[in-house]
């Protein structure tokens, strides 16, 4: 097996087999990973899969520390920033107040705030959103421009994106899930183009149907369109796609069967129009939206 197809079939076995696949990192991975870029593709794996889906902080560590002294990472290269950065999220994350030294720049220190919310999405709810709100309050007195703003809106995206994906949710990850889907969409507006702020409109849509907040999500995969019809020129029919998608979605979970049918068949459309290989990846998004919807009644909530 050559690094790409170890990489490519980690990723798509990971969100159901996490520790399956993390127990392949040391004894099949690693030792494929033999340049500096993919010791930096292994790297993001190993730390998503044994940090967000596992919350093993001390062996996720371990690996870290290890890549950092292999032979082909450059001391002062890109990669090994990454690692560092990597290793500084999961001491955050298993609790070390003193992972970040005491002058650390309010807005690098918001920054790591953002990524350790995101890395503990599955494992503390409450401390993730804790720390999203408190880089929201740092990244207020911050310039747009400032990467701290443009990485709290990923991590916050990203928070929401995970959950949304999950079968159940207790009540702290769906309270999670809309906080961060709101706070993705404000700083969006700060750090992004329209089409950031477009996309984050269709993950609150999402959010809020999850949620069954069925008004506010109709009005977010509403603004999600709007958007999109407003560019000129023309919007990538990608875009189309997934907003019409929103909206199907969020008429399904309502229960209207009218709106879902539109929304699916203007999807259908948009993805008429796809490059070959949006149409690769989009086929298994409309045949979702063209099943019939099984459990579209709002949120399905665990303990």
């Amino acid at each position: 097996m050559d690094f790409d197809t170890f990489l490519d079939r980690a990723w798509n076995e990971h969100a159901t087999q996490p520790a399956a696949v993390a127990a392949r990192l040391l004894p099949e991975g690693l030792p494929l990973a033999q340049t500096d870029e993919q010791v930096a593709q292994f790297a993001f794996l190993a730390q998503h899969v044994q940090g967000l889906h596992l919350g093993r902080w001390a062996e996720a560590l371990a690996l870290q520390q290890q890549l950092a002294a292999l032979p082909q990472v450059p001391a002062d290269g890109s990669t090994a920033q990454a690692l560092q950065r990597h290793r500084t999220v999961l001491r955050l994350a298993a609790g070390e107040t003193d992972a970040l030294p005491a002058d650390t720049p309010p807005n690098e220190r918001a920054r790591f705030d953002a990524l350790t919310a995101s890395m503990l999405t599955y494992a503390d709810a409450a401390r993730a959103g804790a720390l999203l709100q408190q880089a929201e309050a740092a990244c207020a007195a911050l310039p747009d421009a400032d990467p701290a703003v443009r990485a709290l809106a990923v991590g916050a995206n990203n928070t929401a994106g995970h959950l949304h994906d999950e079968a159940t949710l207790g009540p702290a990850q769906l309270a999670l899930m809309l906080q961060a889907a709101h706070l993705a969409r404000r700083a969006w507006a700060r750090a992004g183009t329209w089409l950031e702020v477009e996309r984050a409109d269709y993950r609150l849509a999402l959010s809020c149907a999850r949620a069954g907040a069925f008004d506010e999500a109709r009005a977010h995969a509403q603004a999600c369109l709007a958007a999109v019809q407003a560019q000129e020129p023309p919007a990538p029919a990608l875009e189309f796609f997934f907003a019409w998608e929103a909206l199907a979605r969020v008429a399904a979970a309502a229960g209207d069967e009218a709106g879902r049918a539109r929304g699916v068949s203007a999807a259908a459309a948009a993805y008429q129009q796809l490059s070959a290989a949006d149409q690769g990846w989009c086929a298994a998004v409309l045949q979702a939206l063209q099943a019939a919807p099984a459990s579209a009644q709002g949120p399905e909530t665990g303990p």
